[in-house]
């Protein structure tokens, strides 16, 4: 993971860049807008920074076992699946997918 303060550096350098080259514009704004500007920058790097900033590990959830068919499991088991996905973050649709059915099994006369 790129260190927090090399992102930061690196954002206020292109932002100081920017302001730079522009810096006759700049001077033509009112005051108002200048500070539309400059709260809109100020909001995207708090931004990038959370994005960054470490999180507390979650407790993840231990994946359901493998469905095997019983129509009276449906739903307890989808909502296992559904507790695990919220649990350890899966939030793609596709993933949840390709994970359901890679847990279903063949079951009682392929009822699965």
């Amino acid at each position: 993971m790129i260190p927090l303060a090399v992102i930061t550096a690196f954002l206020t350098t292109i932002i100081t860049l920017f302001f730079n080259s522009i810096s006759k514009a700049w001077m033509n704004l009112k005051a108002k807008k200048k500070e539309v500007y400059a709260t809109n920058v100020q909001t995207f790097i708090e931004e990038v920074r959370k994005d960054f900033t470490d999180k507390p590990a979650k407790n993840k959830m231990k994946e359901p076992d493998d469905f095997e068919g019983s129509l009276d499991e449906v739903r307890a088991w989808c909502r296992r699946m559904t507790l695990f996905f919220q649990s350890n973050g899966i939030s793609k649709e596709w993933e949840r997918i390709e994970m359901t059915l890679g847990k279903i099994k063949g079951g009682k006369d392929s009822q699965a």
